[in-house]
């Protein structure tokens, strides 16, 4: 019983795809036609153009004359003793009748040729065309002063700004609210920096690796960040030298100033040197005048040998 339900759906199905094959097949027809139709019909009308303009010429030639002073076909003054048309009138009508039918072909093709020579043109221009010279990406350099990097901070002599005591020396609690690390952290939240009172600090940095230092960076937040709308606490002049890996004497590698200008929160320093150094030593002379200092980030770039 189910076989022969399977065996009639099937035979529907052939039904209605052959229904649909067929239905499109004649509405293809029928549009092919109605074209083959408007083509007759406009070849139709041109031969009906073509008869008249010859019965024309017959009653012309018939009655002598036309009336008015033109011709049959170019509207040309004629002689006052013509009044025929004759065959080069009507070879010239024709020819007209047929340039106006293919002159819009040619218009198409003319101007198909010519976007092809644009084209073209277009593409020998781009060929012989200078290549653009590449932009040139400055080279990125490494902060041997993170903490992400192992960077880390071995001494500091500075005065805290909670006050101290015994309990709090032995716990290493002394600088707990603005501890010295934050020099080596990217975050510039207002607060978060090494504060310490008074403008003079000794801090010795521990490097991620061992480098010949050639540049570093000492940034402050902006006042607009602050809720005093003051930077007065930004350091001013600081030295910083380089500890050999010998232990030998330390050696200066610069005295700077921070200038503490609003548009210029990040300030960099070049340093001349030609020495391996793993730890430095940054020494803060002054302030721009507040009774204590934050020190928000200190960056050290170099190279390896």
């Amino acid at each position: 019983m189910d076989h022969c339900r399977r065996a009639g759906k099937r035979v529907c199905l052939t039904y209605l795809l052959s229904f649909f094959l067929l239905s499109a097949f004649f509405y293809y027809l029928m549009a092919h036609n109605s074209r083959n139709n408007m083509g007759i019909m406009r070849l139709r009308e041109d031969v009906d153009d073509i008869s008249h303009m010859l019965r024309q010429h017959q009653m012309d030639s018939r009655g002598g004359q036309i009336s008015g002073k033109f011709n049959c076909l170019g509207g040309e003054p004629k002689g006052l003793g013509s009044g025929r048309c004759d065959n080069r009138d009507i070879s010239a009508y024709v020819d007209t009748l047929f340039k106006r039918k293919i002159g819009n072909l040619m218009d198409d093709v003319y101007n198909l040729k010519k976007q092809l020579m644009n084209a073209d043109c277009s593409a020998r221009t781009a060929q012989f065309s200078p290549p653009k010279e590449p932009v040139s990406l400055a080279k990125p350099r490494i902060n041997y002063a993170s903490e992400d990097l192992g960077a880390r901070i071995i001494d500091v002599k500075a005065q805290p700004m909670g006050g101290t005591n015994i309990i709090k020396t032995l716990l290493g609690l002394d600088f707990s609210a603005n501890p010295p690390v934050n020099m080596l952290r990217p975050g510039l939240s207002p607060g978060a920096c090494f504060g310490f009172n008074g403008s003079r600090a000794i801090v010795t940095l521990h490097l991620a690796k061992t480098i010949v230092v050639e540049a570093l960076t000492l940034t402050h937040v902006a006042r607009e960040m602050t809720p005093s709308l003051c930077v007065k606490s930004a350091p001013k002049d600081f030295d910083v030298y380089g500890l050999p890996l010998n232990n030998s004497k330390r050696q200066l590698l610069g005295q700077w100033t921070f200038d503490n200008a609003a548009n210029r929160r990040t300030q960099s320093y070049t340093v001349h040197n030609d020495i391996l150094f793993r730890n430095l030593v940054f020494a803060f002379n002054s302030n721009h005048g507040a009774n204590s200092t934050c020190i928000y980030r200190v960056e050290v770039f170099g190279r390896l040998k």
